[in-house]
């Protein structure tokens, strides 16, 4: 267990540092907003990521007041997108791109693998 739990770490590491991180201080970047040093830059994504906390937990409230209407909607649309044969069509296009690029990337691929290992054997030890 402690081998999985450290590969997860480790492929969690990895996808912040290859993805999050990257894209985050573009982000910030682009706005002028650059860390002076690697001290600022923690700083930085230790607030980013509180605040991304924060900001899920609005958005979970806010999203439960929605969601009965949502799924409806969902619903709906599900059932018009199977009718017309076109269910998932665009969705599973983009996401098998964003997976192509990614799985491109040996470390990406293998951070991901880690992390999944590592939920599934979670939800063995659950049940």
């Amino acid at each position: 267990m402690d081998q999985v739990k450290q590969a997860a770490e480790q492929g969690y590491a990895t996808l912040v540092a290859e993805l999050a991180a990257p894209y985050f201080f573009e982000k910030l970047s682009a706005h002028g907003i650059v860390p002076r040093n690697e001290v600022e830059a923690t700083e930085m994504w230790s607030a980013a990521q509180k605040l991304h906390v924060l900001y899920t937990a609005e958005q979970q409230k806010a999203a439960a007041v929605q969601t009965s209407k949502l799924a409806s909607a969902n619903e709906q649309l599900d059932a018009v997108l199977v009718a017309a044969g076109l269910a998932g069509s665009e969705k599973v296009a983009a996401f098998n791109q964003a997976a192509d690029v990614a799985a491109a990337q040996p470390n990406i691929a293998d951070a991901v693998l880690k992390l999944q290992a590592a939920a599934a054997l979670a939800l063995q030890n659950a049940g």
